[in-house]
C-alpha cells in the first residue's frame, strides 16, 4: 500500500508553484481515495481548518454532485461555480484550499475540469489597459458588499489588499456570486459600478487562465489569496457514477510562501 506521506521534493515543487503562479496541480497525486493523503498533506503545510459538523481527525468535505444541489453548497451543482477564492464572505479564511479527484466526471473529461488563473497576472492584464488600471484602483479603494446566503446582511471588504511577500504584492478576496447578491442586498439591485468592476475581474481571469484536466488521483492546490478557481460544469445523472471531489483547507501554513531570495 503506497505511502500516505508526501515525499519531500513533493513539498519543495508545490510550494514553489504556489509562489510563482498562486496555484499547484499535480495530475497523478495519490491513488488513495479515502481521503488520508489529503489530509497527511495538509498537515504537512499547516494547521487545518474544520469545518463544522466535520469530523475533526478526518477534516474533509466530499462533493455530491445533484441537480437540485443547496446554493450553499456550489460545488455539488450542476452549473460552473465561476471564478473565485474560497471564504471570500469570511474576515479569516483559510490560505489554501485543497481539492482531490477521487472520482471523475462520467462524462468525460471536459465535465467538471478545473480552470485557474494567477492574481498576480489577472491584475498585470487589467493594467495593461486605462479602463483596466481605474478597475483595480476602485477595488483597491472601495469596500464591497459580499453574501454567501443571499440573504441577511452583507459583509464589507476591500477586493485587493497588500498580502504576502514581496511588500506591496496584492491579494484578492472574490467571488462573483457573492459580490453581486451582496449587492442585491445593500442596494436593492447591483450598481453599474460594481457590476463592471466583477465582469472586468471575470474577463481578465478568462484571458489568463487555463483549464486543468481532472482524472482520479489528481490534485488542485489554491492559494485564496493569489489565485482564483473554477469548476465547469458537471454532470448530475443520479444513474451514473458522479464525479467525487474531497476538499481540504488550511487554516495556516508552517512556514510562510517567501519567493527565493527574500
Amino acid at each position: 500500500m503506497p505511502s500516505p506521506y508526501p515525499a519531500p521534493a513533493t513539498i519543495t515543487s508545490l510550494r514553489a508553484a504556489l509562489v510563482s503562479q498562486g496555484y499547484a496541480y499535480l495530475r497523478a497525486f495519490s491513488p488513495d481515495a479515502t481521503g488520508r493523503s489529503l489530509v497527511v498533506l495538509g498537515r504537512t503545510l499547516g494547521s487545518l481548518h474544520v469545518p463544522s459538523d466535520v469530523d475533526p481527525a478526518h477534516p474533509v468535505l466530499k462533493t455530491h454532485p445533484a441537480a437540485d444541489g443547496s446554493y450553499l453548497a456550489p460545488f455539488d451543482r450542476p452549473e460552473a461555480i465561476g471564478w473565485h477564492n474560497d471564504f471570500s464572505t469570511h474576515p479569516e479564511r483559510p490560505v489554501l484550499s485543497l481539492a482531490y479527484l477521487a472520482r471523475p466526471d462520467p462524462l468525460g473529461p471536459e465535465h467538471g475540469a478545473w480552470r485557474v488563473a494567477s492574481c498576480n497576472r489577472v491584475l498585470d492584464q487589467l493594467h495593461a489597459t486605462p479602463d483596466g488600471r481605474e478597475i483595480v484602483r476602485f477595488l483597491l479603494d472601495t469596500d464591497l458588499p459580499y453574501s454567501f446566503t443571499g440573504d441577511g446582511t452583507p459583509s464589507l471588504f476591500r477586493a485587493l489588499e497588500p498580502r504576502g511577500a514581496p511588500p506591496g504584492r496584492l491579494g484578492m478576496r472574490f467571488y462573483g456570486r457573492a459580490i453581486r447578491d451582496g449587492a442585491r442586498l445593500a442596494y436593492g439591485t447591483i450598481p453599474e459600478e460594481i457590476e463592471r468592476a466583477v465582469r472586468a475581474v471575470e474577463g481578465a481571469a478568462d484571458q489568463v487562465g487555463h483549464v486543468l484536466a481532472a482524472p482520479p488521483g489528481a490534485l488542485l492546490v489554491t492559494d485564496n489569496w493569489h489565485s482564483l478557481h473554477d469548476r465547469l460544469p458537471q454532470c448530475v445523472d443520479p444513474n451514473l457514477s458522479l464525479r467525487c471531489s474531497l476538499l481540504c483547507f488550511v487554516e495556516a501554513l508552517h512556514e510562510p510562501l517567501t519567493p527565493p531570495g527574500l
